[in-house]
Formats: structure tokens, C-alpha cells, sequence
């Protein structure tokens, strides 16, 4: 709790992941790796988001609920509760805040084997909204105002559905990879990075047009 004051005091954005026992460390045995990984890829590290980071809580018994919670979902596995600096772009604080016991399995107890790690080959969870339901075109719209008002530049990229995930059979990996680069995680720009854009319905007429162009891809807004 005085660590969760600590984090909240200091304007951090709290995180929650877990991981079952036998995933949750780097072994020959337990880990997928790519071929001439990014930089900035650690095996097995990566472990799976308790819901979405708590962005702009400043209420620490809010922080302490989900703990409570994800400790009640997940008694089997590891928790950690990490917090990133905005400013920074980068974490800044880790720590486990709960350990397994040795009985059985997180899915025997939850039912949720497909939340058991997450793996990067195969998985078509795309980017943090995926987990949500499907936004409407009105919540993509206040998506935009958001970006905008930000002052963020808006991106369209689309990809055809068999090409859009990683998969040992449809993935062009280099050997020795750039640094950042992630298999099929580079999808086809639309145009152009939207730069100095100030009018929402200009992104959401360049959405429009995208769709009608490539129905059959998926599309994805990124912003920078």
C-alpha cells in the first residue's frame, strides 16, 4: 500500500500483469523466441495485462482493488505491479506483490486457458484495444478528437487478414533484425502520417475511404 502511494503521489501510471508459474521465467524449455529478435525484446518477460494500464488514477485504494482482484482470478500465478514515467517513456518502478502456491494450475482454477501467456505466434489480439469490445464509429471518433487535440499526428496502416500476425508459415523474419522490428507488425501505410492535421473529420473521412479501398484488410489508426 505505501508503494502504491508512492507510485500514485508521484503521478506514475500503475500496471498489473501475471503469469503462471512455469512461463513466468526465461528457459530453453518454456520460451518462444524469434529468430534475430528486436531490440528490446526479452523472452518470457512480456507477461499478460491485468485489463488496461490504470492511466490517470490518482485514487490508490483503486490500485489496491485490482491487485485483490487479480489475486481472487489468478491465485496460481505471479503478479507484479510496474508504473511508467510519461515523461520518461519508460518503466521506472517492478515488483512482485503476489507468488503462486504449487497446487494447480491458473486455468484449472479460472477456466481461462487462453489466458494462460501471451504468445506471440499466432495471436491475433491487435494492439490494446482488441481486448475491448469493438469500438463503434462513434467511439473511433472520440478516439480522433482525442489525438488531435493532443496534438498527435494520426497514421493509417492495413494489413489482409493471413499476413497480419505472426505465424511461422506467413512471417518474413531478417536474420539479425533492425532494432524495433517486429515479424508482420510493419503493415502497409494508407498515404501519408497525417502531419499538422487539427480536423477530426479529416481522419475519419481518411478512415472511410481506407475501409472502402481495403474492406477486406484490417486497418489500424496509430498515432505519434
Amino acid at each position: 500500500a505505501k508503494q502504491v502511494d508512492m507510485i500514485i503521489a508521484k503521478g506514475l501510471s500503475p500496471c498489473l500483469e501475471f503469469a503462471p508459474e512455469e512461463s513466468s521465467f526465461v528457459s530453453n524449455d518454456n520460451t518462444v523466441r524469434f529468430c534475430g529478435s528486436a531490440a528490446g525484446y526479452y523472452d518470457n518477460r512480456y507477461w499478460t495485462m491485468w485489463k488496461l494500464p490504470m492511466f490517470g488514477c490518482t485514487d490508490p485504494s483503486q490500485v489496491l482493488r485490482e491487485i485483490s482482484e487479480c489475486r481472487s482470478s489468478y491465485p496460481q500465478c505471479y503478479i507484479r505491479l510496474a508504473a511508467f514515467d510519461s515523461i520518461k517513456q519508460v518503466q521506472v518502478i517492478s515488483f512482485i506483490v503476489h507468488k503462486p502456491g504449487r497446487s494447480r494450475s491458473a486455468w484449472a482454477v479460472t477456466g481461462e486457458k487462453d489466458m494462460k501467456v501471451w504468445n506471440p505466434i499466432d495471436n491475433k489480439k491487435f494492439e490494446t484495444f482488441s481486448y475491448l469490445p469493438p469500438l463503434s464509429d462513434g467511439d473511433i471518433a472520440k478516439q480522433v478528437d482525442m489525438i488531435i487535440s493532443k496534438g498527435l499526428s494520426p497514421c493509417l496502416e492495413f494489413a489482409p487478414a493471413e499476413s497480419s500476425f505472426v505465424s511461422s508459415e506467413n512471417t518474413v523474419r531478417f536474420c539479425g533484425s533492425a532494432a524495433g522490428y517486429y515479424d508482420n507488425r510493419y503493415w502497409t501505410m494508407w498515404k501519408l502520417p497525417m502531419f499538422g492535421c487539427t480536423d477530426p473529420s479529416q481522419v475519419l473521412r481518411e478512415i472511410s475511404e481506407c475501409r472502402s479501398s481495403y474492406p477486406q484488410c484490417y486497418i489500424r489508426l496509430a498515432a505519434f
